[in-house]
């Protein structure tokens, strides 16, 4: 089951294959970003569209709750890019908590650890999923009936499991589509085709195995590796009373994709980088400013799969900046966005 973040979207597979580019020193700046939110988008794969049948509504919710709250195990394959990969996935709740293990079955040995994230959170993206979002950050009512397209083909099969299948449709340039397999009994997500331009698909997630319920021991949530990898909670806050706290960014998009919307923002205290993180319901993408990094890394754009890392420098106040943008949306997008940077006040 996939990874990002208005709503927790948790997909393992990113977390658990890195980035690839020709040139790696530059890259790792880029990793540095992916790394904040490819902790989940697949569940972001919940929008309420246009003449969206109550059926397929009523799926995109109970695949919603299905992946969060459910204990479940399995193996499922990943594939971008003409690379395949395997991975055993263990996911349980623990004291209202999700705990995940993920464990990388080709290639080198490496495992991924997710714990903390409060199962009862309820983010933006949630809201704008379940059409409660109006009020929050002026997003208008049935917002996403603009953007996306929903059509169900039911009885197919998936390991071995009667399934469901949404088109997810997007409406402009500037998303990209899903098709979900969505499993009957449980509402868990076993499928997921992210779709480009031409209806070429980027990314494919499906399981060869699952089983859904029952107890999972603490062992098959602990890492046999020395030294797993481990992902932290999602930065995106939760809503509080309906409300979306958060603080003023100094930096800002004079341009964004039509629907999305400010869904969380940080400051590192380290280092002094600013992250913003933008959802428009179903898809997510990060903007990263960063003071401390721009002698050292020039314009550049990379892909893997369906997510996009594009790169620039700005200039401001006499200090140069790197602004980079990532996430699953085409790369026309993220670079109309990194563009349009700039200072909301004189720069920090």
């Amino acid at each position: 089951m996939p990874r990002s973040t208005p709503t927790r979207v948790c997909c393992p597979m990113r977390a658990c294959l890195p980035p690839r580019t020709t040139d790696f020193n530059s890259f790792m700046f880029l990793t540095r970003c992916c790394a904040v939110i490819l902790a989940g988008v697949f569940l972001q794969a919940q929008a309420h569209a246009v003449e969206l049948a109550a059926s397929g509504e009523e799926l995109l919710k109970q695949m919603a709750v299905a992946n969060r709250h459910l204990n479940y195990t399995g193996i499922f394959t990943y594939e971008h890019g003409g690379t395949l990969k395997t991975v055993k996935v263990f996911h349980a709740i623990r004291q209202g908590r999700e705990v995940e293990r993920l464990i990388l079955l080709s290639g080198p040995k490496q495992e991924v650890i997710r714990r903390g994230d409060d199962v009862n959170c309820q983010r933006l993206g949630d809201a704008m999923l379940r059409d409660n979002a109006a009020g929050i950050a002026n997003i208008a009512k049935h917002h996403l009936d603009q953007y996306y397209s929903v059509q169900v083909k039911p009885d197919d099969r998936i390991a071995g499991r009667e399934v469901n299948i949404l088109h997810v449709v997007p409406l402009d340039e500037h998303r990209y589509g899903y098709v979900l397999g969505i499993d009957k009994d449980t509402g868990l997500l076993l499928q997921s085709m992210l779709v480009g331009s031409n209806n070429r698909v980027l990314e494919r997630f499906q399981y060869v195995d699952v089983q859904v319920g029952g107890a999972i021991a603490d062992a098959d949530l602990g890492a046999d590796t020395d030294e797993p990898q481990r992902v932290s909670p999602d930065a995106a806050p939760c809503l509080d009373h309906g409300a979306l706290q958060l603080t003023t960014p100094n930096w800002s998009p004079g341009w964004l994709p039509p629907g999305y919307s400010l869904a969380g923002h940080e400051i590192s205290t380290e280092n002094g980088r600013e992250t913003l993180i933008f959802t428009d319901g179903l898809s997510v993408f990060s903007l990263f400013v960063d003071p401390e990094m721009a002698a050292n890394f020039p314009q550049m754009q990379a892909q893997r799969g369906a997510t996009v890392a594009y790169l620039s420098r700005l200039s401001a106040n006499n200090r140069q900046y790197v602004v980079c943008v990532v996430g699953e949306i085409p790369v026309e997008t993220a670079k109309l966005v990194t563009q349009s940077v700039m200072p909301k006040t004189p720069a920090p």
